[in-house]
């Protein structure tokens, strides 16, 4: 951990010798006046505190305690990005979304359009809806639009590719030697990516951290270690059979070897999960040669599995839904999300609907849950965006029924002294309130 460091002339250095600065505290409580010799003594004992305790940064390091297979999924639309007219404000909203997800441990974000039919012309210029013969739908339309027009006329996308980015590990978004290997291009949509804030999360590892899973990015073909190389005893064994392998370039001194099922083709900048076979760091930590590095067991894996294995949050996966009934559609989980929440100011108290909570509600929530997903709306709710899903209407929702939708319809802000709650905020309140319920999923050793 990098202790704060402040920069020192000569003459700084040389008075720092001659007296010993104290530590700093902060008082707490006001002691009585007239019981000075406690005050002293309890005023010692704090500043001996003061002095074991750790205030350097970050302090808060994600511990893990066991595996978990649940998941906790938030939806929202890219239409809030709207309301922002120059780009890095939008980036910058974006970025309290991404923050939002890291700090809470969400693991999937779903990006829908809560306005699959219409294209609006006040969003997407006359040019992209009329080029072409013939009337074309709503996603024609959409990926006829130029790099450069993509943060203003197709929010959904921005919205997709900004947090996507902000999720990835900084050393692989990037390779400024080899472009081809980097994960992400350059692009209008990230061109004010340096507005994002610092995401920091578990995956998100500092040359110095040792863990057992790693996010890598292949950078190409490697050949198989020498001590693994099979014997042929039948002629009949084809090539095909032998495992092939990659270098991954994940965050270490140099690449790892690591093993690619038979058949896949390895594709240069593919991101991977690479996870070593010890739980511990090598004997020669953190100074690993090049020799260290092509010593080193390690397997590509699903990015689930840290999580699934032992416990940790891996960041958030982005995925693409054209309408909200395919949020629940083209749900990834099997079985899909079995507990939802949707948020509207017509909702009830979102505390009401907690496990343990005295307030009257018709719907609580379950003690447990395998999948959950909360869903937010855009700048006119999520009413408008049930009213505009066909299929959604075809099941006889609408406005007044969008609430049938969901397991439960909560207000997170009840009695709100602003007249309107931004769809950030919504992400950020609906995550904390909901917090001390989705952590009494990890039981008692949390």
């Amino acid at each position: 951990m990098g202790a704060l460091r402040s920069r020192k002339g000569p003459a700084d250095e040389k008075n720092d010798k001659s007296k010993k600065r104290k530590a700093s505290s902060v008082v707490i409580h006001q002691n009585d006046p007239s019981d000075a010799s406690q005050s002293k003594k309890r005023k010692s004992d704090a500043d001996d505190q003061v002095d074991d305790i750790d205030t350097s940064r970050p302090t808060a390091i994600f511990k893990p305690t066991r595996g978990r297979d649940w998941t906790v999924s938030i939806a929202l639309p890219g239409s809030w990005t709207l309301n922002a007219k120059k780009p890095d404000h939008k980036t910058i909203q974006v970025g309290r979304i991404a923050r939002a997800a890291a700090v809470f441990c969400v693991d999937e974000i779903v990006v829908f359009d809560d306005d699959p039919s219409n294209v609006d012309p006040r969003v997407v210029s006359d040019h992209y809806i009329r080029q072409g013969k013939g009337k074309k739908s709503k996603q024609e339309v959409l990926d006829s639009i130029l790099e450069e027009d993509e943060p203003w006329q197709n929010p959904d996308q921005f919205l997709f590719h900004v947090l996507s980015f902000a999720e990835c590990p900084p050393h692989l978004r990037y390779n400024a030697e080899d472009p081809s290997l980097s994960i992400f291009q350059e692009h209008q949509n990230l061109k004010w990516s340096g507005c994002l804030p610092s995401m920091d999360m578990p995956h998100h590892l500092r040359s110095h951290e040792w863990s057992q899973y790693r996010e890598g990015v292949v950078i190409g073909p490697a050949p198989a270690p020498i001590s693994s190389t099979p014997k042929r005893k039948k002629s009949n064994v084809s090539a095909s059979d032998e495992l092939i392998y990659a270098y991954v370039k994940c965050g270490l001194p140099f690449p790892v070897r690591v093993p690619i099922p038979s058949g896949s083709p390895i594709e240069a900048a593919m991101r991977t999960t690479v996870r070593f076979e010890s739980v511990n760091p090598p004997s020669s930590w953190p100074h690993l040669s090049y020799e260290d590095c092509e010593s080193l067991q390690a397997t590509a894996c699903a990015s689930s599995l840290p999580r699934e294995e032992s416990g940790y949050y891996w960041g958030y996966n982005v995925r693409r839904a054209t309408s909200l009934s395919a949020v629940f559609a083209e749900c990834e989980y099997s079985g899909g999300y079995d507990y939802t929440i949707g948020t509207s100011e017509r909702g009830v108290p979102v505390h009401s609907i907690l496990p343990g909570s005295t307030a009257k509600s018709e719907k609580k929530a379950p003690e447990s849950f395998n999948h959950l997903l909360i869903v937010f709306g855009g700048v006119a709710g999520l009413e408008p965006a049930v009213a505009n899903d066909s299929k959604l209407v075809a099941m006889g929702l609408g406005k007044q029924t969008a609430h049938d939708l969901f397991d439960a319809w909560v207000n997170l802000v009840p009695g709100q002294g602003s007249r309107t709650i931004r769809t950030e905020e919504a992400v950020e309140f609906g995550l904390c309130a909901l917090k001390p319920w989705i952590d009494s999923m990890y039981g008692e050793e949390e």
